[in-house]
């Protein structure tokens, strides 16, 4: 099974049936998934902060949902975050592609990487780390935690995720 496989299949076996994402290339396979899987409601977005409305929306008509960006777009919905998700206790998964972190070419993303940890802890947002496959038994039992404890969680996939390292 190829990384994607794996996370795909964890997060649907989770519950998750409501997807919303901005294109990334490191989750373009992801999302290529999602489009084609007629068991989800899949609906692309232009930013974070619409995909946050969204999510919230369908958190309240009984949807488990999810948001698939890159960490740069956690920082771009801060605001949502705290001001919606939080404040009215919303669960949402955060399925994060890690720019920056170790393997990352473009220099300017490297400065978020660096911060993105932190962010998630500042923003009262569960943050696990997933750094390859062998990692994955982490993600099914934080999406449970945040749920009960009406908080969102962030997987937070780096280059490695993928590259097997």
């Amino acid at each position: 099974m190829t990384p994607t496989d794996r996370l795909y299949d964890i997060l649907k076996s989770a519950g998750l049936d409501f997807f919303v994402s901005v294109p990334c290339k490191l989750l373009g396979e992801l999302i290529d998934r999602l489009a084609a899987d007629a068991s989800v409601v899949y609906t692309p977005v232009a930013r974070e902060e619409e995909g946050m409305g969204l999510a919230c929306g369908a958190h309240l008509a009984g949807r488990r949902p999810a948001i698939v960006m890159q960490n740069s777009g956690f920082g771009n919905s801060v605001n949502a975050v705290l001001s919606l998700l939080n404040y009215y206790q919303v669960p949402v998964v955060f399925v994060v592609s890690h720019r920056g972190s170790p393997g990352e070419p473009i220099e300017a993303q490297k400065m978020m990487g660096s911060a993105i940890v932190e962010l998630l802890r500042v923003a009262n947002v569960v943050c696990v780390e997933v750094p390859g496959q062998a990692a994955l038994d982490r993600v099914k039992p934080a999406i449970e935690q945040a749920r009960r404890e009406g908080r969102s969680v962030a997987l937070l996939l780096p280059f490695s995720y993928w590259s097997g390292e």
